[in-house]
């Protein structure tokens, strides 16, 4: 009896390997005898395994769409791209970008400024947040607090609490200052020029009215990069047009207009990519417009989300296949890391490694 117990336990536990393919990767991580070389160590994540093989794998697909985009465009496929009028540089691979508000209310803002600047991506979706904490970080410092300072004390004090970031009630202060005048003379433009307003519209005027060179808008404007956010009124914007409509009532804004536009770039884009920090209304609000076009070539997902309760941030990109909103033929990427800590590196090993190239030829003022 012994022996056969024996015997069992050693067939289950020695059950036999069949053999992996001879080119299946092998798993090894950085050395730091070789030093410490930090362009080294993020290529090692490849082999790593866990969240760095798939952020190894996301730098891969974002240079993917950054070689597409560099490749000529026949003039053919370059005059076709015009809607209503409107016509803009179609590229070899039309590269989408959306983020949500927080990131824009950290650091990661910079690193987003940076490739508006460079004209290195060719369409933004963010959120309400999205744009007026880029506009009010330029008229007032957003500060670093703690995750567990106490709601209550904040509020009393005037402080608003964006995880571990702090935002003074002042800085709102101010943004409403500023904007006001900005909110006249639209509406007078609308009520005298006949001025068709659209959130995309709007914020390519804030980015020229704020004209500061930290801020995305400003160089969204200047670079003639559409942004669209499809809920502009949700948020300080939001409120600050509220309080417009009693004091000089009348402004509007058409989503219909800018729905238009965007599904246009998707429509008439030779290939197109799509990098989405977070989840909500920028990672829906892209996918679906690629569903015009049967869906996009090369996509990365950077998100915390889980997809058990079926929402669409945490979605997998394969659910997005099954929607056509991503081709069946791509290789889609999802990290599943804090944005705040991996898009940085990600910037720093695709557009940043690749500047040159993708600046050739444009002057940036």
């Amino acid at each position: 009896m012994a022996d056969y117990a024996s015997s069992l336990a050693a067939q289950s536990v020695l059950q036999p390997s069949c053999e992996l393919p001879e080119d299946t990767p092998k798993v090894r991580g950085y050395d730091f005898n070789q030093g410490v070389d930090l362009p080294a160590v993020l290529k090692s994540y490849f082999n790593t395994g866990f969240q760095a093989t798939s952020f190894a794998m996301a730098i891969q697909e974002i240079n993917h769409m950054i070689e597409k985009r560099l490749e000529p465009v026949e003039e053919h496929e370059e005059s076709k791209f015009k809607d209503s009028g409107e016509s803009f540089h179609n590229s070899g691979c039309t590269i989408f970008l959306g983020y949500t508000s927080n990131l824009i209310s950290s650091g990661v803002r910079e690193s987003i400024r940076y490739l508006a600047e460079h004209k290195m991506v060719d369409v933004i979706v963010t959120t309400a947040g999205g744009i007026e904490e880029d506009l009010i970080k330029c008229l007032a410092h957003t500060y670093l607090g703690d995750f567990s300072l106490p709601g209550k004390e904040l509020r009393l004090r005037g402080i608003n609490r964006i995880g571990n970031l702090l935002v003074p009630n002042n800085n709102y202060c101010k943004f409403e200052d500023w904007l006001m005048p900005i909110l006249d003379q639209m509406l007078l433009e609308q009520n005298t020029e006949g001025t068709h307003w659209t959130p995309s519209k709007m914020i390519h005027r804030l980015g020229k009215e704020i004209n500061n060179t930290d801020s995305v808008c400003y160089w969204a404007y200047k670079n003639n990069i559409p942004v669209f956010s499809p809920a502009l009124t949700d948020g300080s914007l939001g409120d600050m047009i509220y309080f417009h409509t009693f004091k000089n009532p009348g402004l509007i804004l058409d989503i219909v207009e800018d729905i238009r536009r965007l599904n246009s770039r998707v429509v008439f884009a030779k290939r197109t990519g799509i990098i989405i920090l977070g989840g909500g209304l920028v990672k829906h609000h892209i996918a679906n417009a690629n569903l015009m076009r049967n869906g996009a070539d090369y996509v990365v997902y950077v998100n915390t989300g889980q997809e058990f309760d079926g929402s669409d941030s945490g979605a997998r990109p394969d659910e997005a296949v099954s929607w056509g909103k991503i081709r069946t033929d791509a290789s889609p990427v999802k990290v599943y890391a804090d944005a705040s800590l991996v898009f940085p590196l990600i910037v720093a090993e695709t557009f940043a490694l690749h500047h040159d190239k993708l600046t050739a030829g444009k002057k940036t003022n």
